[in-house]
């Protein structure tokens, strides 16, 4: 008797392997825009179990349509489990089987002829051309080592070598913050004031930030924390657009950069995503492009940085 999924499996299946599918454009959906079956499909119908030889053994037969191990390998490619790790084939292939299903449904109800439908197929098509165009382009220009090294040492170089530990004091205005300039040069302690006055969250700290490099910092305060003496403060207020700081310096450590190793596959990503760039470029300047209608302007990003109690 046929193996025949429980029928709670098949729906969440079908949700989740269509979903991936979808997600990723990466695998061609079953059923074109005609609901004529393929030739694996029509070999299947007068002998299952010869169908499907160019893409291998055949693993299930749905209503006369092979699902073979090539597209079991295709799907599970593209279909991994929560962990990234690869699910295990009895799952892959009801998902499959419970997909064909919907697909045959779907190719009854005249869904594939649907203005809706055809346009969704046809971006997945025009999707999966697109992203193995991409794919092969990486693979005939494979990064190499000494590109990785290269890149390396100029990220290195450009790294934030040192880290800093500091206190602040924030208040509304300048003058309340020279006030307090005066206290701190009269012995005052800096942690006791930082929680009477302090406006920001780390005033009940004692005015407490941690440790930070000064990228995580708005640049007045980042330029005033860098140019301070280890234990020193502020003899003048530092202006944010958060109000007015007083801060002081407890310590300061050097950043190691990381291993090589350890940021190798980062880098390769990083130099694929160039080589992407400088191909599509390279295709746009190539091609003739008429646009006939101005494309509405994207939404642009509101630029922010992690600050002094701007968290």
């Amino acid at each position: 008797m046929p193996h025949k999924p429980t029928l709670p499996l098949l729906l969440m299946a079908a949700a989740l392997g269509l979903a991936a599918c979808q997600r990723d454009g990466t695998q061609q959906p079953q059923g074109e825009a005609t609901a004529a079956p393929s030739p694996a499909a029509a070999a299947a119908a007068g002998n299952p179990a010869k169908a499907g030889t160019d893409e291998g053994e055949v693993l299930a037969v749905v209503n006369g349509r092979p699902i073979t191990r090539a597209m079991l390998e295709a799907y599970g490619a593209e279909r991994r489990s929560p962990t990234g790790g690869p699910l295990p084939e009895g799952r892959l292939l009801d998902e499959l089987i419970a997909q064909e299903l919907l697909v045959q449904q779907a190719e009854k109800a005249g869904l594939a002829q649907r203005p809706d439908v055809r346009r969704r197929l046809e971006l997945q098509r025009r999707n999966v051309l697109a992203m193995t165009m991409l794919r092969e382009e990486i693979e005939r220009q494979p990064v190499t080592d000494e590109e990785l090294r290269k890149l390396y040492d100029e990220m290195v170089a450009k790294q934030p070598r040192k880290e800093y530990k500091a206190r602040h004091i924030l208040v509304k205005d300048e003058k309340t913050a020279r006030e307090l300039i005066a206290r701190l040069d009269k012995g005052a302690d800096f942690a006791e004031l930082a929680r009477e006055h302090s406006i920001g969250p780390s005033g009940k700290q004692g005015g407490e930030l941690g440790w930070f490099s000064p990228s995580q910092m708005v640049k007045p305060f980042a330029d005033a924390v860098a140019a301070l003496e280890k234990g020193a403060y502020t003899k003048a207020p530092v202006q944010t657009r958060f109000g007015w700081h007083v801060v002081q310096l407890e310590d300061v450590r050097e950043l190691p950069a990381p291993e090589f190793e350890q940021v190798k596959d980062r880098l390769r990503e990083v130099l694929q995503r160039r080589r992407v760039q400088q191909y599509l470029e390279r295709l746009v300047q190539e091609a003739k492009i008429e646009r006939r209608q101005a494309a509405r302007p994207a939404p642009q990003p509101q630029a922010g940085a992690s600050t002094a109690d701007g968290k």
